[in-house]
């Protein structure tokens, strides 16, 4: 029996010794986001399983430590020191204010940043083509002409389109600065309404009743928490609102056509298992994620349109690979 307990005893030693020596091994992943959305979790969903195609499983080969801020930036904040104090091998904050929170926070652990408009302006790259530092990642920079293209065929008459934006976030200032010059091509004239607070997005909102032939919400996460609200004014008016996100057209928005975050994600994770397989990060392109993935994802949604006083063509119907009825 002493033997028997002995022998045990060493056993469990030494599995205590080898699950110490694998989690040591462990290389650490940190992941945070200013705001949940579905788009935001997909776009994480796909960086977690780029990472597990590449080798790097949670529970496995990584250890991921994963940190919301529920929008509060003073709390991302914490997070950024939270992340730092810890040391991990790769930092990857999903959209701008994240990013730069992280960015800001050190300026040697490797950032991958995903969801963000424009790099650039928001401070975080001076070039997308080796940027150096520490910094590097994916835009999703909205296709803004292609949209626009497929509301003028929504709205046949369109040549004014209302913009409700946070102006003190960058990534909606740059989706303004794009739509502006892509829609004075298409003779249309972007009407703006700034809503710095979610609680002001409804004001916003109805200051653009009859000054525009449509709405356009970009993927401003103050703007987007309100969005229902939004709908709402919409549908009160027969005033047709459109979205940068694909995934806003489920909760009620006329039409979208946008990138597949999950796509988004993925092509985040690649850029994330070259750092961890050992690649210097400043040497690593940040990309725009409408050139690495060849689809969109072009919504409409039927009940919206009703409520809306829109009718979908035939020909609009045809270009949707996404309807909901």
């Amino acid at each position: 029996m002493k033997r028997f307990l002995k022998t045990t005893a060493v056993a469990v030693a030494a599995g205590l010794i080898a699950t110490s020596a694998m989690a040591a091994d462990m290389k650490k992943v940190a992941i945070s986001t200013i705001v949940e959305v579905p788009s935001l979790l997909e776009t994480i969903s796909g960086v977690k399983d780029a990472l597990a195609n590449r080798g790097y499983v949670e529970g496995e080969t990584i250890e991921i430590e994963y940190q919301n801020a529920n929008g509060n930036m003073p709390t991302q904040q914490q997070i950024a020191k939270k992340f730092v104090g810890g040391n991990p091998d790769v930092i990857i904050p999903v959209t701008t204010p994240t990013a730069q929170a992280m960015a800001t926070a050190t300026s040697d652990i490797p950032v991958v940043f995903t969801a963000v408009t424009d790099p650039i302006k928001a401070g975080l790259i001076t070039q997308y083509e080796k940027p150096g530092k520490n910094v590097t990642g994916v835009s999703d920079a909205s296709p803004i002409g292609e949209q626009l293209d497929f509301f003028k065929q929504i709205v046949p008459g369109l040549k004014t389109i209302g913009f409700v934006y946070n102006p003190g976030l960058d990534n909606a200032l740059a989706t303004l600065e794009r739509m502006e010059e892509l829609g004075a091509e298409r003779g249309i004239t972007v009407v703006t309404s700034p809503a710095p607070t979610t609680n002001e997005v409804i004001l916003a909102t109805k200051k653009l009743i009859g000054k525009v032939d449509a709405i356009y919400v970009p993927n401003d996460t103050t703007v987007k928490s309100a969005l229902e609200a939004i709908i709402k004014v919409g549908q009160d008016v027969d005033l047709p609102i459109f979205t940068g996100d694909s995934k806003d057209v489920e909760r009620g928005t006329l039409a979208a056509v946008g990138l597949d975050m999950y796509a988004v994600g993925w092509v985040t994770g690649q850029i994330a298992a070259d750092v961890l397989d050992g690649k210097t990060v400043g040497d690593i392109d940040s990309v725009i994620a409408y050139n690495e993935v060849d689809k969109f994802v072009v919504a409409i949604n039927k009940l919206a349109a009703e409520r809306m006083g829109v009718t979908f063509t035939e020909e609009v119907m045809a270009q949707a690979n996404v309807v909901i009825e």
